[in-house]
């Protein structure tokens, strides 16, 4: 924390927490304190997964030395029913995304929580505005998407392209690459890859399915990089070149988006 009320939240973010809540970073209370419910998946009257905002109470501290560190956090609580994974497993998994391509660490966890950074974004599937139906409304949304913005959204897809390519490459899928799950930070301009709940290791799998892993991770990724290019026109680099050649396979109408891409050449 510094004079002007920064809290790390994640080894290259931060944010500026309200003064009523400063306090409880100096002084933590015996418990957390939720600052605000992110999350709360139920079925009927149950409650199946609870992930809120936290600041680390004094038992959370002493029980995760990252805690004192990034006191303000993510915290996930899962409930009898919900059906989870394995909170040690999904640590493991972030803990070596980390390792990998530089995501935040994991904080803690027990048996039924999970703790992470929380990271001050907004998910990409919110920045976006293609991905309505029918498919090829989406070439209209690209002719009035600004160059500016589809310069943009260009350079996080491809961002996150290369993150998961370095994680493919050291045997490490993702396995549930939404574009909820891409989040785009201001300071710095990044977007970070975040929920490895469902990961899993290349060891772990025969080569058929493990290539299958793979390119779904990069199914959305690949269609968004086909709309934006139907702003833009043809780019270059293994992005634009892996979604040219699986155009065939990403859209059931691909000589549309071929046609559009083209005509942004014409003069």
């Amino acid at each position: 924390m510094n004079a002007e009320g920064m809290i790390s939240v994640s080894p290259r973010h931060a944010v500026k927490l309200v003064p009523e809540y400063m306090h409880l970073i100096t002084k933590p209370p015996g418990r957390d304190f939720v600052v605000r419910t992110l999350a709360n998946k139920r079925a009927s009257e149950m409650s199946l997964m609870l992930a809120e905002l936290v600041i680390a109470g004094a038992e959370t501290r002493e029980q995760f030395p990252l805690a004192n560190t990034y006191p303000l956090h993510f915290r996930k609580t899962y409930f009898p029913g919900s059906m989870h994974g394995d909170p040690a497993l999904e640590f493991e998994r972030q803990a070596r995304a980390h390792e990998l391509i530089g995501v935040p660490p994991p904080i803690g966890h027990t048996p039924k929580t999970y703790r992470g950074c929380f990271l001050p974004g907004i998910p990409y599937n919110r920045l976006s505005p293609f991905g309505v139906d029918p498919e090829d409304q989406n070439i209209q949304i690209a002719r009035e998407l600004p160059l500016s913005s589809a310069a943009g959204l260009w350079m996080f897809m491809e961002q996150a392209f290369a993150r998961l390519e370095s994680l493919h490459q050291a045997g490490f899928a993702h396995n549930d690459v939404e574009l909820h799950n891409l989040i785009t930070c201001p300071a710095p301009l990044e977007l970070v890859i975040i929920d490895f709940e469902r990961s899993s290791i290349s060891k772990d799998e025969d080569d058929a399915a493990w290539a299958k892993k793979c390119a779904a991770d990069f199914q959305l990724i690949l269609r968004e990089a086909i709309y934006l290019q139907c702003a833009m026109g043809l780019q270059t680099g293994v992005l634009a070149e892996l979604a040219w050649e699986e155009i065939d396979r990403l859209f059931t109408a691909p000589d549309r988006f071929r046609r559009a891409i083209h005509r942004q050449a014409q003069v």
